[in-house]
């Protein structure tokens, strides 16, 4: 997911020489185009708050450095962070989840409550994100295959064999147990295996919504992955823990239920 994260981390220590003034917002997206679109506002004394979709980060006013993680009030022992997030995802328009179709998911479990994941079987955060989604109880999960090829080369050839699949499901997560057990650069040698013990060709083919999944992502402007929709249509992008989405469970399903009354 961390496609802001990764630009300014890449940029931030060649920028020394802006000083805090009444432009810096139009000053920082001009030497970081990546966080056109941001909200940029002053956070505490000698650093601005820079929050875009999920991804939220400090900078000092000469822009020479930059705080990715938990920032901490500890005078009011308050996470800055956390608040950051919270007003981010209230603002964030709900999306509408009727557009979804549940054929072009991979779905695990079979809870009263539903959750819904873009999520592409070569992204790192979203690898991470399974451990998170393991914990949970009650929930059925829709994982749709969403592959992105300008990150992850692999991944489109992937989604499309696991789809090809009897048990979606269970290749889903043998990929992602290969993924980690794997040697570097062995990744791809392990799934060809896979898939002949499978009984299947070293490039599965067959029709798959993919390209679907795809176009509803970019009508959602969902630019990353791992992605997760809740019952009420919120949206938290990234790899969040589990007592997280957990939350966002309970509490989008208690709206979702409090409508149909």
């Amino acid at each position: 997911m961390r496609t802001l994260w990764k630009f300014l981390a890449a940029s931030v220590c060649c920028a020394y020489a802006l000083s805090s003034h009444a432009g810096f917002k139009e000053d920082f997206v001009k030497k970081f185009p990546a966080a056109q679109g941001a909200k940029i506002e002053r956070a505490f004394p000698g650093f601005y708050s820079v929050v875009k979709g999920g991804e939220i980060y400090f900078v000092r006013d000469d822009m020479s450095i930059l705080i990715a993680g938990n920032v901490v009030d500890l005078k009011n022992n308050r996470s800055l962070t956390a608040a950051l997030q919270a007003k981010s995802e209230e603002s964030r328009p709900k999306l509408d989840v009727s557009q979804l179709d549940l054929n072009d998911a991979i779905k695990f479990g079979n809870g009263s409550r539903r959750l819904f994941v873009f999520s592409d079987p070569d992204c790192p955060y979203c690898r991470s994100l399974e451990g998170s989604l393991s914990q949970l109880t009650d929930v059925t999960i829709y994982i749709f295959p969403f592959p992105l090829a300008q990150l992850h080369p692999n991944a489109p050839g992937v989604s499309e064999a696991i789809w090809c699949q009897a048990d979606r499901a269970q290749a889903w997560r043998d990929y992602q147990d290969l993924a980690k057990l794997a040697a570097p650069g062995q990744l791809m040698a392990s799934w060809r295996d896979y898939l002949r013990n499978h009984g299947q060709p070293v490039q599965p083919v067959c029709a798959n919504p993919i390209a679907r999944n795809l176009a509803l992502g970019e009508k959602w402007r969902i630019a990353g992955t791992p992605a997760l929709v809740f019952e009420d249509g919120a949206l938290i992008p990234g790899a969040v823990p589990a007592e997280r989405i957990e939350a966002q469970l309970a509490k989008s399903h208690t709206a979702l239920k409090g409508a149909k009354k």
